[in-house]
């Protein structure tokens, strides 16, 4: 009579024969109970294999601190893009480790060295949220700014050879005011000048898209608009190079609209504020702007690059 096939004897026999010999024994010896329970665990060993033989090979933990030396290593080589993946992959494996605060830190300038401004953004703003203490929070701050500002000049400035003013300017305005809040909570930090200087020419650059507009609502005949526009740029923009042209642009504006007295007294603010305005003429009048006689039918679709009819 055949004794039961217990499972070291069973392994030895695998191990020699192998799966397909194995079988034909167990069958051989007629027991389908213990074939049934082994078949299934074999198939599900095979599947397991199967498994893990078409996974991704997974690389190495490096030390914490050989991913710090290859990003600054990067870094130094002008490999921003290269310095960011190490910063990554070290954030990720030691988010709470000696190099973890520096790491994003550095991550931030790599990603904004390679042209990468919406991602230094969002690096920038979790620090801000993770790190409220840090000693290195206005530089964040700062570098969410700049990250604005870079990423709004490039925007259509990489496809088109257009003049700043004559874009949308909802980031700059963006980028204005988080320049402002750096400056109110570190107005002592090294990068304040820095910052300073570049709300200055967003304060101006802005101020001049508000005019850009205002012409081509002039040119749309469209005065009440325009003098929106004018009056933007005289309200929230006084100490720009730009509110000569905005009272002028107000002047004609009114002047359009049939509303004569309210054009004489702005008038009467050019010449007191710019004697020498190059929208007067000798006996200090106001010198008209050349408008078109018709709406132009294609300034819509060049502004609207071609989206608008």
């Amino acid at each position: 009579m055949l004794r039961p096939l217990d499972a070291k004897y069973a392994n030895r026999i695998a191990m020699i024969v192998g799966y397909a010999s194995f079988t034909r024994v167990v069958l051989y010896m007629g027991f389908n109970k213990t074939l049934s329970r082994f078949l299934t665990i074999a198939s599900f060993y095979a599947v397991l294999t199967a498994c893990s033989s078409n996974q991704p090979t997974v690389e190495p933990d490096l030390p914490e601190k050989e991913y710090f030396r290859l990003a600054q290593e990067a870094l130094d080589n002008n490999l921003p893009t290269t310095a960011a993946e190490q910063l990554k992959q070290l954030e990720t494996r030691y988010p709470f480790g000696e190099y973890s605060i520096p790491a994003r830190l550095d991550l931030i300038y790599a990603q904004f060295e390679a042209g990468n401004y919406a991602a230094a953004h969002a690096t920038a703003e979790r620090f801000i949220k993770n790190y409220p203490d840090n000693n290195a929070l206005d530089y964040a701050y700062y570098m969410r700014g700049l990250s604005t500002y870079k990423g709004a000049e490039t925007f259509l400035g990489r496809y088109l050879d257009l003049n700043p003013a004559e874009r949308d300017t909802s980031e700059f305005d963006k980028a204005f005011s988080e320049f402002a809040d750096f400056l109110r909570r570190f107005p002592s930090s090294e990068y304040a000048p820095d910052a300073k200087s570049r709300m200055v020419y967003l304060r101006n650059l802005i101020a001049e898209q508000e005019l850009a507009i205002a012409h081509y609502y002039f040119k749309r005949k469209a005065p009440l608009s325009a003098l929106r526009r004018g009056q933007e740029v005289i309200q929230h923009y006084p100490s720009t190079p730009s509110v000569e042209e905005a009272l002028a642009v107000t002047i004609q504006a009114y002047m359009d609209l049939g509303l004569y007295e309210e054009a004489k007294q702005n008038l009467s603010i050019l010449v007191d504020s710019f004697p020498k305005s190059r929208y007067l003429n000798e006996d200090q009048k106001f010198i008209p702007f050349e408008l078109p006689r018709e709406a132009d039918p294609d300034l819509l679709y060049w502004v609207s690059l071609g989206m608008i009819e």
